[in-house]
C-alpha cells in the first residue's frame, strides 16, 4: 500500500520542481511597448493566449531546439483547449512561416528588427 503513496510523492516532487525552473526568461525582458498579433495569419480562438506565449519565444529567437521546443509548447497548448486538429495546421504554419531568414515580421528572433526599428524613433 506504500507504492501509491510513494508515486503521489515523487509526482508532487516534480510538478514543483518544474514550477522552479519552468521560467526561462534568463534575464530577458519583453519591450513595454511590445504587443503581440495573437495567432498570425490564423483565426484567434480560445487558444489566443498560447499564440501570445509563443510570441514571446520568437521574439527573442535562440536555437533550433529551442525553436522546436516552443513550437511543441504551441501545439500542445492548443491541444489543452481542445483543438487537435488546429494545433496541427498551426505546427505546420509556423515551422514553415517562422523560418527565421524569412522576412516576416513573425519569424524567428523578429525581436532584433523590432527593437532597431523602434530604437530609431
Amino acid at each position: 500500500m506504500r507504492k501509491p503513496k510513494f508515486l503521489l510523492t515523487l509526482i508532487l516532487v516534480a510538478v514543483c520542481v518544474n514550477a522552479v525552473f519552468a521560467d526561462k526568461s534568463d534575464g530577458r525582458k519583453l519591450p513595454e511597448n511590445f504587443v503581440s498579433d495573437n495567432c498570425s495569419w490564423f483565426p484567434d480562438g480560445d487558444y489566443a493566449d498560447c499564440c501570445v506565449d509563443h510570441d514571446k519565444d520568437y521574439f527573442f529567437g535562440g536555437t533550433w531546439s529551442e525553436r522546436r521546443a516552443s513550437d511543441k509548447r504551441l501545439v500542445a497548448c492548443v491541444n489543452r483547449k481542445g483543438h487537435r486538429y488546429i494545433s496541427k495546421l498551426m505546427w505546420l504554419g509556423v515551422r514553415i512561416g517562422g523560418i527565421p531568414f524569412l522576412p516576416t515580421k513573425f519569424r524567428w528572433g523578429f525581436g532584433k528588427d523590432w527593437e532597431k526599428k523602434n530604437s530609431k524613433k
